[in-house]
């Protein structure tokens, strides 16, 4: 059977219940050129009765391949292949089981009752699109199958057998947080899950948002289902608030009846399923259950896959502007060391100031792209932001390069970072300049939009509500089609080597969906290129903050002891601080700590700590056990990378309690006199 006849003659049953997974199937049976005939049911009975052609299935064709899904509501899809391969009728049909199951006894199961092929489920789209072209190819241009009528002759002579014992219960725990203000729902979702046999569920409940976030934060749970009409939440802002508080526990919704469209914005945003409230039965509730756990196990897999699949290019890339960055620092290290000062001026200390400006700012991108920098957001207004920047970013562009503010009349309001958002627009202008090198205009522009459900199918990360917008355009070259589709990829670059690290565009992707954002790039070749930034508009108005006035400096008295595991860097702060005037005690870690805070504990007034020790305890740590004794010690933190650390009840302010690794001297110094200053009024432990 040649191609065009195979694209002429395929009909298909898809037996899926997901939304999401229908919709993912659909378009990569489309994508494979498998696909003539496509229905879907989406349960188990109704699958053997479109097979059977029984009832509303009467006059139906039956399909040339089924794919199913083994985790089904109604009839469970084991249960289905069984049925299909044990009837004489149906069983020379191709089944193609299509889970997210990779247990060893789902495996074997189904190809024990004789799945023609098994695809795990959540693969990649392309490797999904392969898989049904192959397996179409195979089944339907190199597997002759015997015509239905002979079929039907020879199972009017061949008695059907049935499966010969129902499946058993599986043996499986799910811890489960079930949130819900609704008594009568309740009574009956806990009477549906202790009913069924495929799971056994160990249950939780909350009414409220609060106290499930609550619970969230301080017990481990291994699903969350929650309504979405609560009575501290209603709507998109329920399962935004419990998935974030849930910290990758996969959130199932529930919805009415007649909700079904925020529950499918719901799995547009992340959750793994939703369920109508009214069509709930035990065995569905495991499926969905067990599915969801499943899905959110594969999809952490492949995103591992993933991450391991960009090393190589994460570490070239660094490895090549690190040893840039090295060489300057050691070999003006090297002319100093050599007392060749006065040949080299003030050249030698320059660059070395010069290149470890750059190192801090590469390592501020790598944290920034692996979202571990922490996040100080707080209400801007993005005119204001975008035009105090201005003045910085015209210095950057050059002469050769205008740059035009287009800012709305209308507030745009955002809860962010602004150290993050500045770093967005330089990168972004810095792209957009070195698309333009005879020169050309940039334009900023702000607004403020609101993103209907509509607008919001056109791009896979968007979501309705109101937004505060950022749109950088530029009138460069334009970026070829195959070009942007890999823009946001780490270490991707087009430019040449030593000539731009290929982190600026992932790490403004990286940027804006930490702020619970998206972007949208459109460009032309030969006009240019527009990056559209949505950031979650807020009604919260900033709030205008007088700086702290900058330390009159002033010879240091008393004592600090400074935890820091790294010698050399202990070595340095110590150095410094005695100049100052102040007595410096050491330690090395937790441990060494303890020892010199029992022998000197009345003559320490301050300590001055990395939150990251060598030992395996953290500054917290130490610095809670030494103030229970001494509650008017005064504390400062140091750390290069302090997101693990920041909590509700521990807060870290720069330039108050906290110093940022890699820091000027005059910064340590005037923290460390500020701390002296203002005493016990530093932010708590």
């Amino acid at each position: 059977m040649g191609a065009a006849n195979l694209l002429q003659a395929i009909e298909i049953l898809l037996v899926e219940d997901s939304p999401t997974d229908r919709l993912i199937a659909i378009e990569a049976l489309q994508g494979s050129k498998l696909i003539n005939s496509l229905n879907v049911v989406e349960n188990g009975v109704d699958a053997m009765a479109y097979l059977r052609r029984e009832g509303k299935y009467r006059d139906v064709r039956r399909p040339d391949l089924v794919l199913l899904d083994l985790n089904l509501p109604k009839k469970d899809g084991r249960e289905v292949l069984e049925e299909i391969k044990n009837d004489p009728v149906l069983k020379f049909i191709p089944v193609v089981v299509l889970t997210t199951s990779k247990s060893d006894e789902d495996l074997l199961r189904a190809y024990g009752n004789h799945a023609n092929s098994y695809i795990t489920k959540p693969v990649d789209f392309p490797r999904f699109t392969d898989a049904l072209r192959s397996l179409g190819g195979y089944w339907f241009e190199v597997v002759t199958l015997p015509p239905e009528a002979a079929i039907e002759r020879m199972a009017r002579a061949t008695p059907s057998r049935r499966p010969s014992a129902p499946l058993g219960a599986v043996d499986e725990t799910i811890r489960l947080l079930l949130v819900e203000d609704n008594p009568t729902d309740v009574a009956l979702l806990r009477g549906a899950l202790n009913e069924n046999r495929l799971v056994k569920f160990e249950l939780a409940h909350e009414s409220r948002a609060a106290g499930a976030c609550k619970r969230l934060r301080s017990e481990v749970f291994d699903l969350v289902m929650t309504d979405l009409a609560l009575p501290d939440s209603t709507g998109l802002d329920t399962y935004r608030t419990i998935r974030a508080a849930a910290r990758g526990v996969p959130v199932i919704v529930l919805t009415g009846l007649d909700d079904d469209e925020t529950g499918i914005l719901a799995l547009r945003e992340g959750a793994q399923d939703y369920l109508v409230k009214g069509q709930l039965t035990s065995r569905a509730l495991a499926r969905a259950a067990r599915y969801a756990i499943d899905k959110k196990h594969h999809q952490e897999e492949l995103r591992q896959s993933q991450r391991l699949e960009a090393v190589g290019r994460l570490a070239a890339g660094v490895a090549h502007d690190f040893n840039n960055i090295l060489t300057i620092i050691r070999g003006n290290a090297e002319l100093l060391t050599l007392g060749l000062g006065r040949e080299v001026g003030e050249d030698a200390p320059s660059e070395i100031l010069q290149a470890t400006d750059r190192a801090i700012a590469l390592a501020r991108q790598l944290l920034t792209f692996s979202r571990q920098q922490t996040m100080l957001a707080k209400p801007l207004d993005l005119n204001e932001v975008v035009g105090s920047f201005t003045r910085m970013l015209r210095r950057v562009l050059g002469e050769a390069v205008r740059l035009e503010l287009q800012l709305t009349s209308e507030p745009p309001f955002a809860l962010a970072d602004i150290g993050m958002l500045e770093q967005v627009l330089l990168n972004l202008a810095v792209n957009a300049r070195d698309a333009m090198p005879g020169g050309g205009k940039i334009t900023l522009r702000t607004a403020v939009q609101e993103v209907t459900s509509a607008t919001a199918r056109e791009h896979p990360d968007a979501y309705p509500g109101r937004f505060a917008q950022l749109t950088v355009t530029d009138t460069g070259a334009g970026i070829a089609p195959d070009v942007l589709a890999r823009i946001f990829e780490p270490f991707f670059t087009t430019k040449d080597v030593g000539h731009g690290t290929g982190l600026g565009l992932a790490t403004v992707h990286g940027i804006v969906q930490q702020h619970r954002g998206w972007l949208a790039v459109k460009s032309q070749l030969g006009v240019g290129t527009a990056f559209d930034i949505f950031l979650p508009a807020t009604d919260e108005r900033p709030v205008k903050t007088i700086p702290p006035p900058r330390a009159v400096e002033k010879a240091g008295s008393g004592t600090i002891l400074v935890v820091e595991g790294e010698p050399a860097l202990q070595q340095m702060t110590s150095r410094v601080l005695r100049r100052r005037g102040y007595r410096v005690l050491v330690a090395g870690s937790a441990v060494e700590a303890m020892a010199v805070w029992a022998e000197h504990a009345d003559s320490i007034d301050l300590m001055f700590t990395d939150l990251i020790l060598p030992d395996g305890q953290s500054g917290r740590q130490v610095a809670k056990q030494l103030a229970a004794g001494h509650p008017s010690l005064r504390i400062i933190y140091t750390s290069g990378y302090s997101s693990d650390f920041v909590s509700a009840d521990f807060v870290l302010e720069q330039g108050v309690n906290f110093l940022e690794k890699p820091y000027e001297l005059a910064h340590l110094l005037e923290i460390i006199q500020r701390g002296f200053d203002i005493g016990t009024e530093l932010p708590s432990l």
